[in-house]
């Protein structure tokens, strides 16, 4: 369907953050430096609410509309992903705003960056053209790139800037290069096009190898083993705000991506992919786990800790493949919720924590946390426990209900493994937690100097919504827009 004068609406979520980032690079050339916090500041979340509003009006406005020719699809699918995004972006500039105060860092173009990124990310979910994944998944790789490396000073932030920018520079060659065999053999780039296509066609050697390289490119981006090893370097070299925003918003939307790859573009290939989706899953489970159950640093134990949840996310995929009907969307999105929310919890009490350098990156550095701030260290708690896996809370729910959509599409050996994944990572959460109440406490852990108010909300908000997604999920699945639409939409028909 042509994009109309009157449609242009539905592109303004895509389109605000790019224009919200010019004017805050702008503001930064223009304005006094004393003046920049506080203006780039409160504008970045006025800007995020505005984006947040234009994504439930486009919606309200035009519900699952194809613009650009079918280029762009307003989706509840996409929708769900608009807002979540816009929420872990909204984190991230709380957390952001103490961090380059504190640093004494340029404001500006790190908000500009977020707003860029965000834009890339929000294409990403309601893109439907591998040509238009590629390009908005570029514009986030670059975005983050510069995010990452941002203090040009920290020797460690350059190397894992550099170290990403390499790795990210070379997924993102094969991944291109996969799209150009597929257009040579099918040539279309609709998702769409690709799935007529291969109901009808046997996959060609050229095809094949496109679709190869293409898994390879998301599996660099999503941190699959064993195309992980940008990513505890790019955790560990960068702030703890932008680290936050990679293993939340980041993750998410290569997620939207490759399920909307997979789920519509290739899933008549699904004989071909599945299993190496399924050996990638049950690679990094144990991968990560192990790697995290070795690790002193907490900013690599939370890169290898992402790195299985990205493992338990390709069990999901696994099922996507193989379930009647769409039941594993429903369950993949509840475990990104879940995680998201979590995540954004964590990372914003280590910001809150990290109060006078970013040399508080070491599990021991929380020694005696329970005693000195006990609400932290119990907001910390819940969402640890959450991530292990403990009932009730919602992390408990999200793995059950991925782990049994793998069951019914016979991925027992995945599940499995990731069960024992799951076991296992008891062990280094309960390592954090132990810390936080049985050690002395830190001589360094000085109160911090931050926004109290606004940081610790997002703790206790974090916190409270995996509790109540524990005792009362239906009624958390409603207050999410999009969400219980989508759960309704998705069981009864499919993308296509």
């Amino acid at each position: 369907m042509p994009l109309s004068m009157d449609k242009w609406s539905v592109f303004l979520p895509v389109a605000l953050p790019v224009f919200w980032g010019l004017v805050l690079l702008l503001i930064g050339v223009f304005v006094p430096s004393r003046k920049q916090g506080s203006l780039l500041f409160y504008l970045s979340i006025v800007g995020l609410g505005c984006v947040g509003a234009a994504s439930i009006k486009a919606y309200i406005d035009w519900p699952n509309a194809e613009i650009m020719g079918g280029y762009l699809m307003v989706d509840p699918y996409a929708l769900f992903f608009h807002l979540l995004l816009t929420v872990a972006t909204f984190v991230t500039v709380l957390n952001a705003s103490y961090y380059l105060e504190r640093e004494g860092l340029v404001q500006a173009e790190f908000y500009a960056l977020l707003f860029f990124a965000l834009s890339g990310m929000l294409l990403l979910s309601s893109s439907r053209d591998l040509i238009t994944l590629y390009i908005a998944l570029e514009v986030v790789s670059v975005a983050i790139y510069v995010l990452v490396g941002y203090a040009r000073n920290n020797i460690r932030a350059n190397e894992g800037a550099f170290k990403y920018f390499l790795l990210g520079s070379l997924a993102s060659a094969l991944l291109l290069y996969g799209i150009a065999m597929l257009y040579g053999s099918v040539a279309s780039t609709r998702l769409y096009a690709l799935h007529t296509y291969f109901s009808t066609h046997p996959l060609e050697p050229l095809a094949g190898m496109g679709l190869m390289l293409v898994l390879i490119g998301m599996a660099f981006k999503v941190a699959a083993v064993p195309f992980h090893t940008w990513s505890p370097d790019a955790y560990e070299g960068a702030s703890m705000p932008v680290t936050g925003f990679m293993a939340t918003a980041v993750k998410a939307a290569f997620f939207a991506l490759m399920i909307r790859v997979l789920g519509e573009g290739f899933i008549s290939l699904k004989s071909y992919w599945v299993e190496v989706v399924g050996v990638l899953a049950i690679l990094t489970i144990l991968g990560g786990n192990i790697l995290a159950y070795t690790q002193r640093n907490i900013k690599r134990m939370l890169a290898y800790s992402s790195i299985a949840h990205t493992g338990y996310l390709l069990t999901g995929l696994t099922a996507l493949a193989l379930h009647a009907g769409n039941e594993a969307i429903p369950a993949l999105l509840y475990y990104l919720l879940i995680y998201v929310l979590s995540s954004l919890g964590i990372f914003t009490a280590l910001t809150w924590l990290s109060s006078q350098n970013e040399e508080f990156v070491q599990i021991s550095d929380l020694a005696g946390l329970g005693k000195r701030y006990p609400l932290t260290a119990l907001g910390l708690s819940i969402l640890f426990f959450s991530f292990i896996g403990v009932p009730p809370l919602g992390g408990f729910f999200a793995k059950y209900y991925l782990f049994l959509t793998a069951i019914q599409a016979q991925q027992t050996a995945v599940v499995a493994v990731a069960i024992l994944g799951s076991i296992l990572s008891i062990v280094y959460y309960l390592k954090v937690i132990m810390t936080l109440y049985m050690e002395p406490t830190a001589p360094h852990l000085e109160a911090p100097r931050v926004r109290p108010i606004a940081l610790g909300a997002v703790l206790g908000c974090s916190g409270f919504a995996v509790l109540w997604a524990g005792f009362a999920p239906v009624n958390f699945l409603n207050v999410f827009p999009g969400l219980v639409p989508l759960l309704q939409w998705l069981q009864g028909t499919s993308f296509l």
